[in-house]
């Protein structure tokens, strides 16, 4: 672990960062060599290629001078076959006239073209490069002089060198300056860690010394001696070590004045054993507690309460002669600290009859709300400037003395009132009981207050319940009264009278009925008007069935309702299978003629989710109350289009929320939970315990209620959160 955390910080470390930097260095002085010589090479190997092409070009010039004159240029052929055989490295000559009729020979070969462009190049003068060469299609070595004879361009002379050698060559200058540089990076890697090493060493000493002090080893000291900035460092260091080592002997004293006050019951004892302690700790010669008292004249006089001194001092056993100054009174007196250097040691200051003293601090000591007297600590070997951590300690311990002081006197005044000790006791116990049986009987009463509302809350539940079927029935029956009456009024609309009387008439024809049917005019009309009476009673009859079948759906509707009022009549607080979706229908049957009768809309937004065990009856309470404050809150805000939207989703793996949105007036933002509050309401008429009950209710069943609106006018969405798996976990246990 350590080896790990010691590469880590080499790797973020000074050491790193100077090895890293002149590292860098190293391969940015190497780049910028490689950089420069590589193409300086190239360009001496071309320089190489350039000046063998121009002797080669040399060598042609007088042969092409002749054939300039003669218009023969078979001895430039021949010349220039001659020059290609006799060197490997040449790939090809080709001769231009400024006409552009041109001689080109290859070790294959020659022949005469007619050449332009690449070989009669626009400005007169030499050219050389490696690139690719069109006439033949490969790389060369391509160089291009012109040839001038009497003064007159005359035409190029081009010559072609293989660039085989050039390209080993370059390989070799590759390989031989990657080997220099990759010796050179090993070479400056060694030196820039070594570099870094002996830059380190002192830092890491001074860290090893540091690590030292923060573990607790305040002796360490820092021995470098560089002569640079590390050693005044380092000499800072230590002195920062005496300094915190100082300050920790005072700090260890006032935890030892601390642990004195509190432990030791015999104040005196623990005066003079803090003074020896933090005199030690402060390197002061003396230590002494002195108590100032004012006459009836208003003079202050000093008493010495207890003394310390070192081996070698004088011990102030004695009352300490002398007053305090005018200004050294007033500024104790305050709070402030005193400092007072003796340079002279005739001059003794406030104390004449202490030893001869270099230096010397007044620490003011208050006792309660008054000013009891001061601490005084006195160093004769040095005159000096005490510290602020010396100061400050000093202040620790005089407030603890102080505090000392006046527990003493606290507990004087205890043991006077320990007589009356145990009847105030007792009477504050009585009063203590007295009000935890206030307390408990309170809580009872707001349990059963509370029992009373949700009691209160279902009964309203289910009296809204009631009215609601109480107004479906009345409808109902409104239909009911509206078909018997017109199936009454049909039934007496028969024509029973008309049909006894032509039975009457065949009674009387009874011994020639044949006769009165044919000869006898009534009997004539008898069978057409009983076929139309048959007819009109037929069509009578199926009137009266059909006001009898609506009559029998009416009837079916009243069934169907007060059963389902009877279903959810029964006592709440049951355990079993609810279908959320058939739940919130059932509360919409209740609760849609209201809706209907002010033009509100029910939406529908239903997740098919499985049955849960729940208390139904307090989830359709909750609905009940969440829509009638739905439909109250869109009729009164008049906004278009004025609807109801109902949805469940499942929330999670083992939640389900059923949210009732509506288009009403909104809420503002403080009443977001203010409005859930026993007997807050926003309604004229509202008893403010519907949604408190509800959200209790939720509470009971696991789960919670809220609401949430973006203000008066916007509407809003009121949140029920239940567990699916609640009666599931029920059932297992």
């Amino acid at each position: 672990m350590e080896r790990s955390r010691g590469r880590v910080m080499f790797w973020k470390g000074i050491m790193a960062r100077i090895f890293l930097l002149s590292w860098l260095v190293s391969i940015l002085i190497l780049g910028i060599f490689v950089i420069a010589i590589i193409p300086e090479q190239k360009r001496d190997l071309q320089e190489a290629l350039s000046s063998k092409a121009r002797g080669i070009s040399s060598s042609l010039q007088g042969v092409t001078a002749g054939a300039a004159l003669s218009e023969d240029y078979s001895s430039v052929v021949e010349q220039c076959l001659q020059v290609l055989g006799g060197d490997e490295a040449i790939d090809y000559l080709v001769v231009t006239k400024k006409d552009g009729l041109s001689v080109i020979v290859e070790k294959t070969g020659w022949r005469t073209e007619q050449l332009s462009g690449f070989w009669q190049p626009a400005e007169h003068k030499t050219y050389a490069g490696i690139q690719m060469v069109p006439l033949f299609g490969r790389r060369a070595f391509h160089f291009a002089t012109p040839f001038d004879y009497s003064a007159i361009q005359w035409g190029w002379i081009h010559v072609g060198l293989s660039p085989a050698s050039y390209d080993v060559s370059v390989q070799r200058v590759y390989h031989r300056t990657g080997l220099i540089a990759v010796f050179c990076l090993a070479l400056s890697l060694i030196v820039s860690v070594a570099y870094a090493r002996w830059q380190v060493r002192p830092i890491l000493s001074l860290q090893a010394v540091v690590g030292q002090v923060a573990n607790g080893d305040l002796a360490a000291r820092a021995a470098i001696h560089s002569g640079d900035e590390i050693e005044s460092l380092a000499r800072s260091f230590n002195a920062m070590a005496d300094s915190l080592l100082q300050r920790n002997r005072i700090l260890e004293s006032v935890r030892f004045a601390a642990q004195q006050f509190l432990a030791t019951p015999d104040l005196q004892a623990a005066i003079v054993g803090v003074l020896d302690k933090v005199g030690h700790a402060a390197q002061a010669s003396r230590a002494s507690v002195i108590q100032t008292t004012s006459d009836p004249a208003g003079d202050t006089d000093s008493l010495l309460r207890c003394d310390w001194a070192v081996s070698g001092a004088d011990p102030q056993d004695h009352e300490w002669a002398g007053g305090l100054r005018d200004e050294w009174t007033r500024q104790l007196s305050r709070g402030e600290v005193i400092c007072v250097q003796h340079p002279d040691p005739a001059n003794t200051g406030p104390a004449p009859a202490y030893p001869p003293a270099q230096s010397s601090i007044l620490i003011p000591i208050h006792a309660g709300s008054g000013w009891f007297g001061f601490l005084r600590f006195d160093d004769c070997g040095r005159e000096r400037d005490w510290s602020e951590a010396e100061r400050d300690s000093f202040r620790a311990v005089a407030g603890m003395c102080g505090a000392s002081i006046t527990r003493y006197r606290a507990q004087r005044a205890l043991m006077e009132a320990k007589e009356t000790l145990e009847t105030r006791v007792t009477e504050r116990t009585r009063e203590l009981q007295d009000q935890v049986h206030a307390k408990e009987l309170a809580l009872a009463e707001l349990a059963q207050a509370q029992q009373r509302m949700i009691e209160m809350s279902r009964l309203s539940g289910m009296a809204e319940i009631a009215t609601g079927v109480l107004h479906n029935v009345g409808n109902v029956l409104n239909s009911v009264n509206v078909s018997t009456t017109i199936a009454v009024g049909k039934i007496r609309e028969f024509r029973v009278d008309n049909l006894l009387t032509a039975i009457g008439m065949l009674q009387q024809h009874d011994d020639d009925m044949a006769g009165f049917l044919r000869h006898d005019p009534r009997g004539q009309r008898l069978i057409p008007y009983l076929a139309k009476l048959g007819k009109s009673l037929q069509e009578e009859r199926e009137v009266a069935l059909t006001e009898l079948g609506r009559l029998e759906d009416h009837v079916g509707h009243i069934k169907t309702i007060v059963a389902t009022q009877q279903n959810y009549a029964k006592v709440s607080g049951l355990i079993e299978g609810v279908c959320l979706a058939e739940l919130v229908e059932d509360a919409f049957h209740i609760v849609e003629p209201s809706l209907e009768r002010h033009g509100v809309s029910l939406e529908r937004d239903f997740e098919d989710l499985p049955q849960f065990a729940a208390d139904k009856h307090k989830i359709l309470q909750i609905l009940l109350n969440l829509l009638r404050n739905a439909k109250e809150a869109v009729k009164q805000s008049g906004n278009e289009p004025r609807f109801i939207r109902v949805s469940i989703r499942r929330y999670g793996n083992d939640r389900v929320r059923i949210a009732v949105k509506d288009s009403g007036i909104g809420l503002a933002q403080e009443n977001l939970t203010r409005i859930f509050a026993h007997g807050f309401t926003t309604k004229s008429d509202g008893h403010g315990f519907g949604l408190h009950s509800g959200a209790l209710a939720a509470q009971q069943m696991s789960g919670s209620l809220w609401v949430e609106s973006d203000g008066p006018g916007r509407g809003a969405v009121f949140i029920l959160e239940l567990p699916l798996d609640r009666g599931q976990k029920r059932n297992a246990a």
